[in-house]
């Protein structure tokens, strides 16, 4: 489960990191005819989202034809999905961020290790949420990766089907619709964000960022 989730997550991010840093310029003369920062951004993400949905699908698709995952209901499936898709929309915000934050495109590849290793360390997966240190739980609380992971492993009902995972039974107990409410969260603020730092960086219509 925790592999699946950061699939959508390494999907979601890989997507976004280069879409910005690497239409400066072109964008700045955007700008200059008018284009709003805001119009930009959504612009990515509506292109975008709707390949993250067919990948998220596929992903899951294959898993269950290699007999990855188990039969079930349609229900069951449609839960998983929505999990995977509303995670690399959050993923796909940040690395729309990370992609406006960065001066060029060599600065945005050496943040992908930077922005996937909390995602790994800190998702509850290597080591239960609860066994962190106060700091690592505090860190576990913005990442996607954690809340993806739990909402996949309550969606397949784990803290009663896998009795031998006993550490992460509170993570998978319940609905995974808090976790899906978080992700959406993640992606809008995410979403906000990068639209106020190509903002920033294109005060005025007229500035083309060096």
């Amino acid at each position: 489960m925790f592999w699946i989730a950061f699939a959508g997550f390494f999907f979601g991010l890989t997507f976004g990191l280069l879409q910005i840093v690497g239409e400066l310029t072109i964008f700045g003369r955007e700008r200059f005819a008018g284009v709003g920062v805001g119009a930009y951004v959504l612009s990515k993400i509506v292109v975008l989202a709707p390949l993250l949905a067919l990948v998220s699908a596929a992903l899951l698709g294959v898993l269950r034809v290699l007999d990855r995952l188990p039969a079930l209901g349609g229900s069951t499936y449609l839960s998983l999905f929505v999990t995977l898709f509303l995670e690399s929309l959050a993923a796909l915000a940040l690395g729309l961020l990370a992609s406006a934050s960065v001066a060029d495109a060599a600065q945005a590849t050496l943040a992908l290790p930077m922005l996937c290793f909390p995602q790994v360390l800190f998702a509850g997966a290597v080591v239960p949420v609860d066994e962190l240190s106060v700091l690592g739980r505090g860190m576990s609380v913005v990442l996607a990766n954690r809340w993806a992971f739990e909402a996949l492993g309550r969606s397949l009902d784990l803290d009663t089907t896998a009795p031998g995972l006993a550490g992460h039974r509170a993570a998978f107990s319940g609905s995974p619709a808090m976790a899906w409410f978080l992700l959406a969260s993640f992606a809008a603020v995410l979403t906000a964000a990068t639209v106020a730092v190509l903002g920033r960086r294109f005060r005025t219509p007229f500035r083309v960022p060096s």
